[in-house]
């Protein structure tokens, strides 16, 4: 599995709903059932059933196994389809467009202060850094099919080699 750069925009929507982004994160962490999705998100089975019938018709998650229980009942255990999944900021809607950039704005905000630089930074300059931040995601994003084995090594890699390009072209 590896990183995946959604650019069908019903997709990108897809994504964006709160309890099928869990979902993904659960499933790009190790195959679970149903059950055991319901039961970790504390919701009910109908509700896990009706968000993942939405990601297989959308081909995000597959069915990667199904084992017959003690009980005799067959269970299907769902995966991801990669660790990392990320809508294409240019062909998302305009809501999801100021929603990341909203994201990457406290992103850069949390950098900045890691810094620690004395000089103060206008609220501009934040959203100018925060857009060319999005930007060279989604340039980083592109040129790297694998850049970590967990999802996290995954997003650490794609932020460190993104504020690296923006510290080597001198926006931060």
């Amino acid at each position: 599995m590896s990183i995946m750069l959604i650019d069908d925009p019903e997709k990108i929507e897809i994504l964006n709903e709160p309890t099928r982004r869990q979902i993904l994160r659960l499933l790009s962490d190790r195959e679970m059932t149903l059950t055991q999705i319901a039961r970790e998100l504390g919701i009910s089975k109908r509700s896990v059933w009706y968000h993942l019938r939405v990601l297989l018709k959308r081909n995000l998650i597959v069915l990667s196994k199904k084992k017959v229980n003690v009980y005799g009942i067959e269970e299907k255990y769902y995966r991801a389809k990669a660790l990392v999944m990320i809508g294409d900021y240019n062909k998302s809607s305009k809501r999801i467009r100021e929603e990341t950039l909203d994201s990457n704005i406290d992103i850069v905000i949390g950098y900045l202060c890691a810094k620690n630089l004395d000089e103060p930074i206008s609220d501009e300059r934040i959203e100018r850094i925060a857009e060319k931040f999005t930007e060279t995601l989604q340039k980083v994003i592109e040129n790297n099919e694998k850049i970590g084995k967990t999802r996290n090594q995954m997003k650490l890699a794609i932020y460190k080699e993104a504020f690296r390009i923006l510290e080597e072209n001198n926006w931060i």
